[in-house]
């Protein structure tokens, strides 16, 4: 019976380490997903800067409390009490005025949010394609010490016999070792990028599980450049807000006018005198400011130069956007022509070069270190082409966030 439940709970061990050593197979739209999710605490913490501005808009929108005021004189013997209740009435329009320039600011706000989130979206994007191309270097390089690990022990057993030299062996074993190193190095990077893609991801506990999954497509067909900044300009998250706060301005100022109308104040309560038999009457007043010196220079002068401001920004923007997307585009298209002429002259020619090269060593025409060299150069190939591919996809990635052109 003791046996049994030994058993048991070893059988319960290695089943929960199991689970937990399972990996976590994600695909860039599943990353995407979980980011997406309101666990994410980025998510939270951008779309928070939100819920902070709107607090101005309760601000500008709430009226003046009433002012309780009680007021008692006693001369000559005559005692009189005053209860009065004060209320100020905002009835010139400024402030719904102030209300629209706060609520102008939760709409530039959120616009910045949006670009915040596309933003971290991308960034999130490259994270996922730095590991597929580290998976990438870190797999190739370790097939790579494998072929070379079986070529050693052909020579080994070569040397045994007499056919080849104990040199050839030797520096075979060298080429292992190397390439091994280069695997420990690309592992390295891999466990990296592992972890800067788990960053993104709020229930992800253990980096090393994640094998992110690239799934082949065809590259998309790059729109002009009238188009993609058409696009921008109408999607730019920042060049919205910047309206926005043009928009703001304007109602600020506008507001800022309106302090040349009185707001009136309302008094109204009782009055009551010891003379007379306690006798109780009403009080009634009227109050109201006037703008003798006050004429809401800085308010109005502040909106106007926070309008020119924004105004200035939204051209400097549109610019550097224009020539940002146009970087972008160009870079594109360019790593996309250097990663497709390099697949198709090195790479997939590489197996080709180990060939031919080992045949001619076995024919006794080349040497070890030619044999290696066709083993090294395909393999740096297949490595090199990797990086290309991972820099195709950060440039389509940052003219994606630049322009708002989704690469399909």
């Amino acid at each position: 019976m003791r046996t049994a439940v030994m058993c048991a709970a070893l059988a319960a061990v290695f089943a929960a380490s199991s689970v937990g050593a399972q990996t976590l197979n994600l695909t860039e739209s599943e990353a995407l997903a979980r980011l997406s999710t309101t666990d994410s605490p980025r998510t939270r913490a951008i779309r928070a800067a939100v819920d902070i501005t709107r607090v101005d808009v309760l601000a500008a929108g709430r009226w003046p409390n009433p002012r309780l005021t009680f007021d008692r004189e006693a001369v000559a013997g005559i005692t009189e009490h005053m209860l009065m209740v004060a209320q100020p009435l905002p009835i010139t329009g400024r402030r719904g005025l102030d209300v629209k320039a706060a609520s102008a600011l939760v709409s530039a706000s959120s616009s910045r949010v949006d670009d915040e989130l596309r933003r971290l979206r991308a960034d999130l994007r490259i994270a996922f394609a730095d590991v597929v191309a580290a998976q990438t270097r870190e797999r190739e390089l370790s097939s790579a010490r494998d072929r070379l690990r079986g070529l050693a022990g052909v020579i080994a057993k070569r040397e045994e016999a007499g056919d080849v030299a104990g040199f050839d062996r030797l520096r075979a074993d060298r080429e292992v070792l190397d390439i091994d190193t280069d695997r420990g190095i690309a592992a390295t990077e891999r466990a990296r990028a592992q972890a800067l893609l788990a960053s993104f991801l709020a229930d992800v506990a253990d980096p090393s599980r994640i094998l992110a999954v690239d799934r082949s497509r065809a590259p998309a067909a790059i729109p002009p450049l009238e188009a993609l900044v058409e696009q921008a300009e109408s999607s730019r998250g920042e060049l919205l807000a910047l309206r926005q706060e043009i928009e703001s301005a304007r109602f600020a100022e506008r507001a800022a006018d309106r302090r040349w109308i009185p707001e009136p104040e309302v008094v109204a309560g009782t009055k009551s005198s010891s003379v007379g038999g306690g006798d109780i009457g009403s009080v009634f007043t009227v109050h109201a400011t006037i703008p003798l010196f006050d004429h809401a220079h800085p308010e109005r002068a502040l909106a106007i130069a926070r309008g020119s401001q924004a105004e200035a920004r939204v051209i400097a923007f549109r610019q550097t956007l224009r020539g940002q997307i146009a970087a972008l585009r160009t870079a594109v298209i360019e790593r996309r022509d250097a990663a497709e002429r390099y697949r198709a002259q090195a790479v997939n020619t590489a197996d080709q070069i180990e060939r031919i090269a080992q045949v001619s060593y076995d024919a006794g025409e080349r040497s070890i270190l030619e044999l290696l060299d066709a083993y090294r150069t395909g393999s740096t190939a297949r490595v090199r082409q990797a990086a290309l591919d991972a820099s195709v996809r950060q440039a389509e990635i940052e003219l994606e966030f630049a322009s708002g052109w989704e690469v399909q």
